[in-house]
């Protein structure tokens, strides 16, 4: 018989499969705090939802492990198969300062690019975008935002003209100079936000979204055709 009292052991949290799940999270978080109940942490993973008795999980799909560089921007990354311990299924490696992550498979082959928006874009476009090799360049603009910087400032200061007078005109240089310090940095006004990359062109296909479930970052694969092991690569490195 328990004694009154005794606190019940937490469950172990087993990994599941990469391939098997739809939408996923970075970080140490096997189950978020909650009304008398405590967080429960584990190794840093790619992570998916698994239910246990009515309660939500975070289940390991791929252990995250980091390789140090000159700087935080230069550092590499390899993700393992939790299934699968010492399997590797993918490598993130740094180029141009880490301006760019050149993602590859356990045999070597490229899987495609995760590329850091140049600061002067990011007033308009997210400061991490995709590339794999086949299909467009899969990128996430800000709702009010069409086109280059230029454009945007152009658009602004032709209003400007038609009678909204200077004011118009020194907010969108403004706005603009934001861009060109700022980053990908957490903001009050940005922090839960939902961001949707999408495949450019005259389509623009809808192909990874990113939002918050019970306070933590998720990301869902949309398109078909996307190698999920480049989103993970993306969040991961979103998430360092």
């Amino acid at each position: 018989m328990a004694m009154f009292g005794k606190k019940k052991d937490e469950p172990v949290v087993q990994p599941v499969s990469w391939t098997g799940g739809h939408w996923f999270m970075v970080g140490d978080v096997a189950r978020p705090a909650a009304f008398r109940r405590k967080a429960l942490t584990g190794p840093r993973a790619v992570r998916m939802p698994d239910t246990q008795e009515g309660v939500r999980y975070y289940a390991p799909v791929a252990l995250v492990t980091q390789t140090p560089g000159t700087d935080e921007e230069s550092a590499s990354y390899e993700l393992y198969d939790a299934t699968e311990p010492g399997a590797l299924l993918c490598a993130l490696s740094p180029e141009k300062g880490g301006a760019r992550y050149r993602v590859t498979d356990a045999q070597g082959e490229e899987l495609g690019l995760v590329r850091r928006t140049p600061a002067a874009k990011r007033t308009i476009q997210h400061g991490w975008w995709l590339q794999q090799p086949g299909h467009p360049d899969i990128v996430a603009r800000y709702h009010w935002a069409k086109g280059s910087a230029k454009d945007i400032a152009t658009r602004g200061k032709e209003t400007a003209v038609r009678g909204a007078g200077a004011l118009v005109e020194g907010v969108v240089d403004s706005v603009l100079s934001f861009g060109a310090e700022g980053g990908d940095q957490a903001s009050p006004s940005r922090t839960h936000k939902p961001v949707t990359w999408r495949a450019e062109g005259e389509e623009e296909t809808v192909v990874l979204t990113s939002g918050h479930v019970e306070g933590v970052r998720t990301y869902v694969p949309v398109a078909s055709w996307l190698d999920h092991r480049l989103a993970f690569a993306l969040a991961v490195l979103r998430e360092a």
